[in-house]
């Protein structure tokens, strides 16, 4: 965890140094999906600390793909998830680092600088924000829900529109708030049903367990497609039959 910290202190000083600057630079990936000079500058520097400190552990990230190891430990990173959120100078964006041993996250870091938060969890030891233990909410009736959500277009294109308007119609409220805030929500009871279209393993590595230490529920559908990921839902504990079923997703 200290390691995964230093690592989170090392990407917001990058970012915020980046952050609403106007000679940051954006282009457009393969995948159509933008990418910056941070998330590159960030993902870089995060990779010479570990080959420094972990150079036997195995690195994936999402701007310099796999470097994989002999042994069970890998460092799984998103330099800056929402990168179109940073790139216009929105606050709705993070850094996410997991650490996983066999494919399981046993670490997580989630680190929003432009809101001052650090969100936390070690597997078995429950989740924080800022020092200070955050739980999942106790919400039991649809009625009650707040439903965060990434934004549309994903939903579009994953044909699933009309299956997050019927959900949100029977929610109090819905929000679109981008992947990391959507289920960081949850996990601070802030949110009860968090649902991302579309998005890849380290979308979802860090956040998931941010989760389920707060005593919600997380299911990860990112190695549906390889290339493309697949959903990721998250929820209180009562509520992920439901949601999952609003999403068309088996239990």
């Amino acid at each position: 965890m200290d390691l995964a910290m230093a690592l989170a202190d090392i990407a917001d000083s990058i970012s915020m140094q980046h952050f609403r600057s106007r000679m940051l630079s954006v282009h457009t990936k393969a995948d159509l999906t933008p990418v910056t000079a941070a998330d590159c500058e960030i993902e870089s520097a995060i990779r010479a600390r570990l080959r420094r400190e972990r150079p036997e552990h195995g690195v994936l990230g999402e701007e310099f793909g796999a470097d994989p190891a002999a042994g069970p430990w890998r460092w799984v990173i998103d330099p800056i998830d929402g990168t179109k959120s940073y790139s216009r100078g929105n606050e709705t964006w993070a850094t996410l680092i997991a650490l996983q041993h066999d494919r399981q996250t046993v670490v997580a870091v989630a680190s929003v600088p432009a809101f001052g938060h650090r969100y936390r969890a070690m597997r078995g030891g429950g989740a924080f924000l800022n020092g200070d233990r955050i739980h999942a909410s106790a919400i039991t009736d649809i009625s009650d829900v707040m439903l965060t959500h990434t934004g549309l277009p994903g939903f579009a294109r994953t044909g699933l529109v009309s299956r997050l308007a019927d959900l949100a119609e029977r929610c109090w409220d819905a929000r679109g708030v981008g992947n990391s805030l959507t289920h960081l929500s949850v996990a601070r009871g802030s949110a009860d049903i968090g649902w991302t279209s579309r998005a890849n393993v380290w979308d979802f590595a860090a956040l998931a367990l941010i989760v389920d230490e707060a005593g919600g529920r997380f299911t990860d559908r990112s190695s549906d497609d390889p290339l493309m990921g697949g959903p990721g839902v998250s929820s209180n504990a009562a509520l992920h039959d439901t949601a999952l079923a609003a999403a068309g997703l088996d239990a």
